[in-house]
């Protein structure tokens, strides 16, 4: 259990005010507002910007408090504990290019597919010579087939760090589980040792289980489990071009040999890359046969010496603004010319380089320096580069091939929103997208970009133990969110995150903890299991914002799984609980109640009722259960006794129990009709027909 984690994120303040660089007071925690899908362009003059400064300024105005210019955090395209949906699955199917071997046979002297094998044996391990060869998509396309023939299955994505049933399973819900272990070294040795004895639990759920492994480790697994590992083939490279490319007449390209040369060795998710590239440049008004050749020069520029080379020139030239201005554009990418600027002179200043004095009225604007960046992906009216991707690739270039810049970097990039503060919510996004991007390489620089961005600073040092839900500090600790929540869900980079959050949540300092448990609350609707670990060790820490963050985490995780599935969740909870963990859980779950009155199941609730009787003080019980009642009376006439049923129950006809019902059911009530005080006595009747005591 404690291996199955994501964690959440959140940045801390001082409950003292920090320097608020002349807003006004603190006003209470707003939810963030979904962005207008980073559409910034010329922005700046057409479009009234919100940012945290002018929300500071509009809260004090008007009391409202917008703070429209926080972070959205983004745990992927996953819902519902990683359920997929059925009509992009059907989707999907349409335009997907089946590779040899994984619906038809490949040949007649393999005659053997991957479908059929995960039938047969319920296990299926999908491996490719190549890293990033659409193993993923290959694994929804099987999974879609395995849908149509049984329609009671669905497919579910989980993250996978051992192979236990009570997480993965679900009685009475058949499901095809995913899992990607291609970075998740560390776990498979673990994964394999348990992978005989879940296939008999495959057999009994009617379920199946698809796990994509790294090729290095097929033989071990080919070893182990004979007939079960599928090498995924490549696809016909020009079919798959044609599937995705949008406004393009593709047809013709079928008997090109040219540019069937040109893409001979690209696997799907680059040829989907190009596709893509070739369509944007298309809608921009690019003739396609333009649009193709741009895309194939784009795509030969970012692989070859161009970029390097350029660098170089600006290097040997000594032309150190127009390095930091490449680079704080393709971190700011979309954000106004003066961020962008200001970015880049902090990031000369961090190299021990002065931005150019000059009085006032001869300084160049920032429009104007911008202009000067005359790098020809980047469009300095837009601030954007094209096409689509081309900014990330020029950040991976600096990191991955200069090294020795690194340390400058991140230093850079971890001090940009204490002293920039007025990003505005997509600028936000972007930057901790953009740097989600570097945990390719580098998971650490993730973590302590993190860390970073949520620092509560005191007299200019960061105080770790110091937390806060002061505005400034949300507005950072929401990008931390965003960043943590991308990486930690990310099912090739996510371990080593995931372990981070777990012990943050366990032993890390204030800071890192109320991160923690935002983290926990974006990621608990797609992921609960993983959140829920974790903010059950949250809840034993005693500070006023992580337990409230705890607490409000807790009760939407419990909302959207439902009375039943929550009860079994945090049955858990109850395992050496604190007194501070069982009072949290007792408030969290009478909310959850009285939020979700539906159809409770006897078990998972006599079970939670049993763990409840047996650690919990007398008031948090008396909490739980006028909770508990009040959502029955809420619930029609028919289903009261349903959800009085497990209180009886899970007494076990032990007077010592039974007294303890009595005692936390016990209200004062005034109105002998009320439904409240019918459910009451029919509580107290049934509690007395199993006391042994008048049996």
């Amino acid at each position: 259990m404690e291996l199955h984690d994501v964690d959440a994120f959140g940045m801390l303040d001082s409950p003292a005010r920090e320097p608020d660089h002349g807003t006004p007071a603190v006003v209470d925690r707003m939810p963030a507002i979904r962005g207008n899908g980073n559409d910034t362009a010329l922005r700046d003059i057409h479009k009234p910007r919100v940012t945290i400064g002018t929300a500071l300024i509009a809260s004090d105005l008007s009391g409202l408090g917008d703070l429209s210019a926080l972070a959205v955090a983004r745990s992927g395209k996953r819902s519902g504990r990683g359920l997929q949906d059925r009509d992009a699955l059907r989707h999907l199917a349409e335009r997907y290019v089946v590779p040899p071997g994984l619906l038809e046979p490949a040949s007649a002297e393999h005659p053997e597919t991957a479908f059929g094998a995960l039938l047969e044996r319920r296990v299926l391990l999908v491996t490719s010579e190549v890293h990033d060869g659409g193993q993923f998509t290959a694994c929804l396309r099987l999974a879609y087939e395995v849908s149509t023939r049984h329609p009671e299955v669905i497919v579910r994505e989980e993250l996978i760090d051992q192979l236990h049933a009570g997480d993965l399973l679900v009685d009475g819900e058949p499901a095809v589980v995913l899992g990607d272990l291609r970075d998740a070294r560390d776990k498979l040795e673990v994964v394999r040792r348990g992978l005989v004895e879940f296939a008999r639990h495959l057999y009994r759920q009617q379920s199946y289980l698809i796990l994509i492994i790294p090729a290095d480790q097929a033989r071990r697994f080919e070893d182990f489990l004979p007939g079960r590992v599928h090498h995924l083939r490549q696809p016909e490279p020009v079919e798959v071009f044609r599937r995705h490319v949008r406004g393009f007449d593709a047809d013709p390209l079928a008997g090109d040999s040219d540019f069937a040369d040109q893409i001979r060795d690209m696997w799907p998710p680059e040829i989907r890359e190009l596709a893509d590239a070739v369509s944007d440049r298309i809608n921009q008004g690019d003739p396609p046969a333009d649009a193709l050749k741009q895309a194939l020069r784009g795509r030969a520029d970012r692989q070859g010496p161009a970029l390097r080379e350029i660098i170089r020139s600006r290097q040997e030239k000594a032309d150190i603004e127009w390095l930091a201005l490449l680079l704080a554009a393709t971190l700011l990418e979309g954000a106004t010319p003066w961020h962008i600027v200001d970015a880049a002179d902090r990031l000369l200043e961090r190299n021990g380089a002065q931005p150019r004095k000059a009085v006032p009225l001869l300084r160049p604007s920032p429009y104007a320096r911008l202009v000067a960046l005359d790098y020809e992906p980047f469009d300095s009216d837009s601030r954007e580069f094209r096409p689509h991707g081309t900014g990330t690739e020029v950040l991976r270039h600096f990191w991955r091939e200069h090294r020795d810049l690194r340390g400058t970097l991140l230093t850079w990039i971890g001090e940009l929103p204490h002293r920039i503060v007025d990003l505005a919510q997509e600028d936000l996004e972007r930057l901790a997208d953009r740097c989600a991007e570097l945990a390719d390489d580098d998971v650490s620089a993730v973590l302590r970009l993190a860390a970073e961005w949520t620092a509560i600073r005191s007299g200019g040092n960061a105080d770790p133990e110091k937390t806060s839900d002061h505005r400034t500090a949300q507005y950072r600790r929401s990008i931390a969110v965003r960043l943590l929540t991308t990486t930690a869900t990310d099912p090739a980079l996510g371990t080593r995150i995931r372990d981070k959050l777990l012990t943050w949540s366990r032993t890390g300092n204030a800071e890192t903890r109320l991160l923690t448990a935002e983290v926990c609350a974006a990621i608990g609707k797609s992921f609960p299991r993983i959140a829920l670990t974790r903010l059950k060790h949250l809840a034993d820490f005693e500070d006023q914002f992580v337990n409230s963050a705890v607490l409000q985490a807790v009760r939407q995780i419990g909302a959207d799984l439902g009375t039943s599935s929550f009860l079994r969740y945090v049955s858990e909870w109850f395992e050496n609980a604190t007194p501070a963990r069982l009072n949290l859980l007792a408030q969290s779950v009478a909310a959850v109640l009285v939020t979700r009155a539906e159809q409770v199941d006897i078990e998972p609730a006599t079970s939670f009722w049993r763990h409840a009787l047996d650690t919990m003080p007398p008031e948090d019980l008396r909490r739980v259960v006028a909770g508990w009642l009040s959502a029955a009376v809420e619930a029609p006439p028919a289903q009261r006794d349903a959800m009085v049923e497990p209180l009886v129950l899970a007494t076990g006809s032990d007077p010592r129990r039974i007294a303890q019902m009595h005692y936390a059911s016990r209200f004062t009530r005034t109105d002998p009709t009320d439904a409240l005080t019918a459910t009451l006595r029919q509580l107290s009747i049934r509690l007395d027909e199993v006391d042994p005591v008048w049996g």
